[in-house]
């Protein structure tokens, strides 16, 4: 191999160098907005727990009876999948990764 192959060739493997590195910088990138987003998301879900707790106290002191078991018993059945949807946003934002 002559010395002007060479040359050419440890340039193209500097290209080659430069692109992976800035790939993987754009991908890193991507993969914190997606982790900002779902953090975000994840607050909104939070947000709704708080309103569905908020608005089962009230529904509690304002109804009595069957009618208020029956609002309690709705309102933990929302609370419970928004909290299963908060438990499956927390398993997704911990499994970003780049390798």
């Amino acid at each position: 191999m002559s010395s002007k192959d060479a040359e050419k060739k440890q340039r193209e493997l500097a290209r080659l160098e430069q692109l992976k590195q800035a790939m993987r910088s754009e991908t890193e990138s991507m993969v914190e907005q997606v982790k900002s987003d779902v953090e975000t998301r994840k607050n909104d879900i939070q947000q709704i727990i708080e309103v569905i707790n908020s608005s089962g106290q009230e529904l509690d002191e304002a109804i009595d009876g069957e009618a208020s078991e029956a609002a309690q018993t709705n309102v933990t059945k929302l609370k419970s999948k928004n909290i299963d949807m908060n438990t499956d946003f927390e398993f997704l934002v911990d499994s970003f990764e780049v390798y």
